[in-house]
């Protein structure tokens, strides 16, 4: 069998070629010997051609293309691939394939809308190309796939529709009720319509319905009302339904009623509203327009006096105190201390150029103090304290804090005030004299917000004072250490912490210096409250009663002729400031034992007029101060010379041999030691118990005769234990206290603060 040439789309009318004979196969072996696997038993199997015979019958004739298509094909008929399809025998308009059955038109794609899904609400998935192959083909496209036209309706398609709408869920129509009348029934029905009448007549008022001629026929005598809830059901029935729907159609109106009632009532509060604040807005607009006139005057009263050259701010003050008291809510809401500001500020400034803070500490703090409320000085809206249960323990917890931008006067005093104090202190004023600066200070303290305060303190005083505290000098300096720092303590607070370190180090170094014949430093006995006692007590027994204790034993006299008394009177002063047991031991040890000495010679004279003793005794007594003569150790001293005198006055004349000499200091170790044995010596505990600070709280207050009592109660803020320290044992009066942080914490004011021990044994006393 012969190929014939051509491609893909040829016709019959393609010209012939000589058909190319194909060589016969060369037979290897019988065909009954090769299996059936092989084909050795089947028939042979023709070899198909690419290429379409010009005499096939199955080829299809060509489709007349479409207008878009045949210009897309004229369009692309030079390319790559159309030639390709050329060579193979395609033609346009001719199906692909060998026998040309495939698809004539290119695969068309068809866009289908965002979020929709595949027949979603009848959405026509076939293209126009796959309905043109259909076509083609001969298969029938039915007319619910055609695509309808805008503004035609097809009826398939609808029905379509319907049916892809099936599962939605169906909308409500209201149904149009048509009424008809007897005549056009009959009508329609094609029959003649009776004459006009009553018509038929059933007389149904007795058990048997029966037919009248006329309504003159019943008897109307013979019916009677029956309870019986058998006979007519459905009358009652449809009666019954009746009801209901006349009772849910009142039901209804009810609501309806109520609902506008309601509608009504808050309409007619609305408009109460309304009208209350049209009100208002009237009278606000009235007063402000008051407002405005006044703020108007103190314009002109400013402009006014900037051109006086000796004016005063008190002329502003009518026009304040108007816009104060007659207008308050105004005057915060709208902020109208502003313009008070605004008004004063030039005259203020022309008066700050003129004044001198030192010369003259008050200055303008009257005019001000008088418009306090209308400058706003110091005006701080405290915010609610917020409570917090923490196990069972209520707090306040700190509100957060908030920056506010400075008001009116306190920009007034940052850019007016303050500059012209910066520019004396810095300038004139000296820290050996702090009183021009303290009177500043004071004066104007209450009118000066925090930062300004700040400022003020931390730039300006602190550093002077702390320099002229580090360079004092004992002996070039001619004012105190304690005029430099004690005026400042009540302003500069913990700021105050380095200098009064310096200064603890410059007083040790002036004791540490000191002589006893220069006495008393100055103001010493102000640095005690300044040094822990402890710290105080130790710096005195380390520099101050070594030296003292020379002084009695190397240049104290006990002289009844001449008398030198100003070594005594120089240790008589530190009286105040040592430890009362360190001072009575001082003179036990140095004063007494030479006084008892000279007494106990004089009475061994032959010749004593006791007279003389007794007036030398009196003198010597009445040279301790009343307080130092109740010190234990000085009323000893005092009381063991009497004894000695008096047993003088009994030995008469063996005196001079039978009087003993006075052994203070033996005395003293006798007594120390007897004391000793009848205290009961303490046994031991068997196990070693923990020292607390509470304990040694008790002990110090068992120490005074005072008695710590649990009261029961706890601390509201810290939930710590109070304790009563009072000298009665039913616990009435005293001081209440409480232990924390190895501290003893008492009430002062609305708070509690730490105290001392000693601070605690005299509040208890009081």
């Amino acid at each position: 069998m012969g190929f014939t040439k051509g491609g893909i789309g040829s016709t019959s009318s393609a010209p012939s070629e000589p058909a190319i004979a194909s060589p016969a196969p060369t037979k290897l072996a019988s065909t009954s010997e090769l299996p059936a696997a092989f084909g050795g038993n089947s028939a042979p199997r023709t070899q198909r051609s690419f290429l379409r015979s010009g005499t096939s019958s199955t080829s299809k004739p060509s489709t007349p293309l479409p207008a878009h298509e045949q210009a897309h094909f004229n369009k692309i008929g030079g390319t790559l691939g159309a030639q390709m399809l050329a060579k193979m025998g395609w033609q346009a308009g001719t199906g692909l394939g060998a026998t040309g059955e495939g698809i004539v038109i290119p695969v068309e794609s068809k866009l289908r809308p965002r979020k929709m899904g595949i027949a979603f609400k009848g959405y026509k998935e076939k293209t126009e190309q796959s309905k043109l192959e259909a076509k083609r083909r001969g298969e029938v496209v039915s007319d619910d796939e055609e695509e309808v036209r805008p503004g035609l309706k097809n009826r398939k398609g609808n029905a379509k529709e319907k049916r892809s709408d099936a599962w939605k869920k169906p909308k409500k129509v209201k149904t149009k009720v048509e009424h008809k009348t007897y005549e056009q029934i009959v009508a329609e029905a094609g029959q003649e319509p009776v004459a006009s009448g009553i018509g038929q007549i059933i007389d149904a008022t007795g058990r048997t319905p029966r037919e009248v001629a006329s309504l003159a026929d019943i008897s109307l005598s013979s019916w009677t009302p029956s309870t019986d809830p058998t006979r007519i059901p459905e009358v009652r029935h449809n009666l019954r339904l009746i009801a209901d729907a006349c009772k849910n159609d009142l039901d209804g109106l009810a609501r309806e009623a109520k609902a506008l009632e309601e509608r009504k009532r808050f309409i007619a509060q609305e408009n109460i509203r309304l009208q209350k604040k049209v009100t208002d807005e009237a009278e606000l607009i009235a007063r402000l327009q008051q407002v405005n006139l006044v703020v108007n005057d103190i314009g002109a009263k400013a402009k006014e006096l900037a051109s006086v050259y000796e004016a005063t701010l008190d002329d502003f003050s009518p026009l304040f105190s108007t816009l104060l008291v007659q207008y308050p809510t105004e005057f915060d809401r709208y902020r109208l201390d502003e313009i008070v500001v605004a008004a004063i500020a030039p005259m203020v400034r022309r008066i700050i150029a003129q004044w001198n803070p030192l010369q003259d500490p008050p200055g303008l703090v009257a005019t001000f103090r008088t418009w306090k409320q209308a400058l706003k000085v110091n005006s701080v809206d405290k915010p609610p304290d917020t409570q917090i249960d923490m196990y069972g323990a209520r707090t306040v917890a700190p509100p957060p804090a908030i920056e506010k931008p400075m008001t009116p006067f306190e920009s007034l005093l940052w850019n007016v005030w303050l500059p012209k104090v910066r520019t004396c202190l810095n300038n004139e004023w000296s820290p050996e004299d702090p009183t021009p600066a303290v009177k500043l200070y004071e004066a104007w303290s209450t009118f000066l917000p925090p930062f300004v305060h700040d400022n003020i303190l931390d730039q300006l005083i602190l550093p002077k004072v702390s320099k002229a505290v580090a360079d004092w000098s004992p002996k070039r300096s001619t004012v105190s250490l304690h005029a430099l720092v004690f005026p400042w303590l009540p302003y500069l607070g913990l700021r105050i912490d380095g200098v009064l370190s310096d200064a603890q180090r410059k007083v040790k170094s002036l004791l540490r210096s000191w002589v006893p014949a220069d006495g008393v430093p100055k103001d010493l006995g102000g640095w005690r409250e300044v040094f822990d006692k402890g710290e105080w007590d130790g710096m005195l027994l380390k520099y101050v009663v070594p030296k003292l204790g020379s002084v009695l034993r190397d240049e104290f006299r006990v002289n009844p002729r001449n008398q030198d008394m100003e070594p005594l009177k120089h240790v008589l002063a530190w009286s105040t400031l040592l430890r009362g047991s360190v001072f009575v031991q001082l003179l036990e040890t140095e004063f007494f034992p030479k006084w008892l000495d000279v007494l106990h010679v004089w009475l061994i004279q032959p010749k004593v007029s006791f007279e003389e003793v007794a007036q030398w005794y009196s003198f010597w007594k009445s040279s301790f101060p009343e307080n130092m003569q109740s010190m234990p150790g000085v009323a000893r001293g005092f009381t063991r010379g009497l004894q000695l005198m008096n047993t003088a006055i009994e030995l008469g004349p063996d005196a001079p041999t039978m009087l003993k000499r006075p052994d203070l200091r033996a005395e003293q170790a006798i007594a120390n030691a007897s004391m000793k044995k009848q205290t009961a010596p303490k046994v031991p505990p068997a196990r070693i118990q923990e020292i607390t600070f509470r304990s040694i709280v008790e002990e110090f207050a068992a120490s005074h005769n005072l008695l710590f009592i649990p009261t029961g109660r706890a601390h509201e803020k810290s939930r710590m234990p109070l304790f009563r320290v009072s000298s009665s044992i039913g616990g009435k009066g005293g001081l209440l206290v409480y232990v924390q942080d190895d501290a003893v914490w008492a009430p002062d004011g609305d708070e509690y603060r730490a105290i001392t021990l000693e601070d605690m044994v005299l509040r208890a006393n009081k």
